[in-house]
């Protein structure tokens, strides 16, 4: 995942890939078949963690409304200095693979539904104990949520600054309200 992420899925070749994976050639064609096999499973996984990681977030705290406050809070550390450089490696597979490569579109889109699917569940929740307004939809405000976590991952590659980014999200958070 390290290897396609700092260069991208064309910019990677076999020997970046065997020597990040520490694996010989032959290896490499048994586990995997080829370089595309590698780079769907590096992002399986990083989806696969990202939902994980959300949904641990979004159900730890009994309040739902300060669990979706620190969902957001961990994308200002993302978003930021050294880690937010880096970006995000579903954004930089967006903007590298789509919308020429379906399998690659299909995973993002997946896990676009996911994320919105547990920030929407989150709102609904928030909206039953009365933190957040009954009225809210709560579909377009997970939507609204997601987009502003995807912007701020972008500002973040191109050098946002963690007080930046705290603003960003203060503000976001202000659609809870």
């Amino acid at each position: 995942m390290s290897v396609f992420w700092d260069r991208g899925y064309h910019d990677a070749s076999l020997p970046d890939l065997l020597e990040g994976m520490e694996l010989s050639r032959g290896s490499f064609y048994k586990a995997f078949v080829d370089k595309r096999g590698v780079y769907l499973r590096a992002l399986d996984v990083y989806i696969e963690d990202a939902i994980r990681k959300t949904g641990e977030i979004l159900h730890a705290n009994p309040s739902p409304k300060s669990a979706i406050k620190e969902a957001f809070s961990r994308h200002i550390e993302e978003s930021s200095g050294t880690e937010g450089l880096r970006g995000c490696f579903v954004v930089l597979s967006a903007v590298e693979m789509l919308p020429a490569d379906d399998d690659v579109a299909q995973r993002i889109a997946r896990l676009f539904r996911r994320l919105q699917d547990l920030y929407a569940a989150a709102i609904i929740r928030a909206q039953a104990l009365g933190e957040i307004d009954p009225a809210a939809d709560e579909r377009t405000l997970a939507k609204f949520l997601l987009c502003q976590i995807q912007g701020m991952r972008v500002l973040g590659k191109a050098g946002a600054d963690r007080d930046a980014t705290k603003a960003m999200v203060d503000f976001a958070l202000k659609s809870l309200d």
